[in-house]
């Protein structure tokens, strides 16, 4: 018998998630698709616009009070566009330890053909693994369609007035916080 793991340490939020008992790890709402099915590789286009529409965090799926973050490489932080709809930053902290594919710096994304869902992305968007990871807190978001490299569109997030930038990078194998000095 598989026994729910001890997430006690996550955000309220995030905590109370349904598991994925085969990895561990709280099963993010954005990767919670129609067909009831999850797909850790991609994001449910219609539940992140809901989610954002609502003011509820992508991750816990809570509601947002106040500033929100977003969490993604250098070149999404600067052009202030994301695929990834906002969240908690207490959710977004933990996604940097919790999903592998940010926590560990050889991890990689799965191929296209691994992924469980017609997931499509946003021209000019990368499946490159960024080498750092920029989380911006801000005062709000906006969202807008950007045309899809099958040739739909699919919604990007709109970062509001920057309060906080945290950059984290790849340290002797382990994701740490950049602390400037």
């Amino acid at each position: 018998m598989t026994t729910r793991p001890d997430l006690s340490w996550l955000p309220p939020g995030l905590g109370t998630r349904p598991v994925d008992l085969r990895r561990g790890l709280p099963i993010p709402a954005v990767n919670v698709h129609p067909d009831g099915a999850v797909d850790f590789i991609s994001i449910n286009s219609e539940k992140a616009v809901e989610l954002a529409v609502t003011g509820r965090c992508a991750l816990c799926a809570r509601r947002m009070g106040g500033p929100v973050a977003f969490l993604g490489g250098p070149k999404a932080a600067e052009a202030g566009f994301y695929s990834d709809p906002p969240m908690h930053e207490e959710c977004a902290e933990a996604a940097l330890t919790l999903c592998p594919h940010i926590a560990r710096p050889h991890v990689r994304r799965a191929s296209e053909r691994r992924r469980e869902h017609d997931a499509t992305h946003a021209v000019g968007f990368s499946d490159e693994k960024p080498s750092e990871w920029v989380l911006l807190v801000c005062d709000g978001y906006g969202s807008t369609l950007a045309p899809a490299v099958d040739g739909g569109v699919v919604p990007i997030f709109v970062v509001g007035d920057v309060l906080r930038v945290r950059r984290f990078g790849y340290q002797e194998g382990a994701l740490a916080e950049i602390t400037e000095e």
